[in-house]
């Protein structure tokens, strides 16, 4: 028996895998997450005091305009402000988890992100 298609497929094989782990791998900007549980958008934004002055985890897919990040959950929409780094300009739809804190401010609250993955 040969060798050959064997090796074939294992090459496809592990070329694929490499190309999925290049899409799924996340761009980080700020410091790393610490991995913390994710609170939703729509509870953090209906009930802030509960987060008050504790550093928390929120994730969804990008719904700012370009230049604004923002993760939406229904009616709940929560604007993503970088603390000390900066966000790339257009991230479309792209995946979002980021750690911080929130923060009051005109118009509601908002999230102050010490550190941010994409995921594209």
């Amino acid at each position: 028996m040969s060798r050959r298609p064997a090796l074939r497929a294992l090459a496809l094989a592990a070329a694929a895998l490499a190309a999925a782990g290049t899409l799924l791998a996340a761009e980080v900007y700020g410091k790393p997450l610490k991995g913390l549980s994710v609170v939703s958008v729509a509870e953090a934004v209906s009930n802030p005091a509960a987060y008050s002055g504790k550093t928390i985890r929120v994730a969804g897919v990008n719904a700012g305009e370009k230049g604004k990040a923002a993760l939406k959950e229904g009616d709940a929409v929560l604007p993503i402000v970088a603390d000390g780094f900066e966000l790339p300009e257009d991230l479309g739809k792209a995946r979002l988890a980021a750690e911080g804190g929130l923060r009051d401010a005109p118009g509601g609250v908002v999230f102050v992100a010490t550190g941010v993955e994409v995921r594209r």
